[in-house]
């Protein structure tokens, strides 16, 4: 018996050596100041947080309108805790209509490494459409240049087009890794498109209304991570064969497959909305890739052998 314990021990100590810590503060929302619900800004309730447009806690009263689970913006449970945050990524109007959340990491990203970025997302019950677009954008400082309340920002993370936010009764997990560029203090959530691009779905009628009133997307957003994956990438890599080099590149990059080939490969280049730009024939384990017409921004590659999918994977350009 005493052996077993002492194995126990061992690997639960292994286990926890390999679990990275969260970089986010507060990142449920439940350290909070006050219940005193005069404001729609997170930085009025909550420590560390920023920006938003209202916090939710069982602490408020019923008729405060940011009550859990009832509130102004529908009926939801936290994920987790108390309390949850939540922002518009969408409205109807002659301008764009958006709000971001914002923090602090503990600490800066560190250049070349690899961070999975997570949060949960619950469309909220009174609006008409819901919006796939929300990412997530980090910076070395909180100050950004806004337009028409748009922030003008190409983010790191961005929901994949087939992953559908519109579920009002549970939460959906958004959820991608990165390579840091270095220096990176800031994280800001929400929706870094102008309506043109933004993938957004009405659910009825009213979002065909001249006036439009209602057609939205809100969103509950709770636990929000950022963790290290490791100093190398090495965990990611192993879940696929095919690994892109340099990342971030300028358009040109080396695309190399650890294995052999048995028949022709296609591969294929998209953009954060889904639509493909490129595709070409791969025949070598080593292809070089090259694409000057990119700009600045996210991309996904995936490498398909008929209707079989090899693997896949993302780059970013920075010229």
């Amino acid at each position: 018996m005493r052996l077993i314990l002492i194995f126990l021990i061992f690997v639960t100590s292994i286990n926890l050596s390999k679990a990275q810590p969260n970089l986010v503060p507060n990142p449920s929302f439940e350290d909070k100041y006050t219940c005193i619900n005069t404001s729609l800004l997170l930085e009025d309730y909550i420590y560390h947080w920023y920006g938003g447009r209202g916090y939710f806690n069982t602490c408020f009263s019923a008729t405060s309108g940011a009550d859990i689970p009832q509130n102004q913006f529908g009926n939801q449970m936290p994920k987790s805790g108390d309390a949850y945050s939540g922002i518009y990524t969408y409205g109807k109007n002659s301008y764009p209509i958006r709000h971001y959340i914002r923090t602090k990491l503990f600490s800066p990203l560190i250049q070349n490494n690899k961070y999975r970025v997570a949060f949960y997302v619950s469309l909220g019950d009174t609006l008409h459409a819901f919006n796939n677009s929300i990412g997530a954008y980090f910076a070395p400082d909180s100050l950004f240049t806004i337009t028409n309340f748009v922030i003008d920002a190409t983010p790191q993370i961005i929901n994949s087009p087939t992953n559908n936010l519109d579920n009002k009764t549970v939460w959906t997990l958004v959820c991608d890794t990165f390579l840091a560029n270095g220096g990176e203090k800031w994280i800001t959530i929400g929706n870094f498109l102008n309506d043109s691009l933004s993938l957004i779905t009405p659910l009825d009628s009213v979002c065909s209304q001249p006036n439009g009133w209602g057609c939205g997307a809100y969103y509950y957003i709770d636990d929000v991570s950022v963790t290290l994956v490791d100093e190398t990438g090495i965990e990611e890599q192993e879940l696929n064969n095919f690994i892109l080099f340099p990342n971030p590149n300028k358009g040109s990059f080396r695309l190399q497959y650890r294995g052999t080939f048995s028949a022709t490969n296609i591969l294929s280049i998209t953009d954060i909305y889904g639509k493909q730009l490129d595709q070409i024939e791969i025949i070598n384990t080593t292809t070089e890739y090259e694409n000057t017409r990119l700009k600045n921004g996210l991309y996904f590659y995936t490498i398909r052998q008929g209707i079989e999918e090899l693997g896949r994977g993302k780059f970013m350009v920075i010229h």
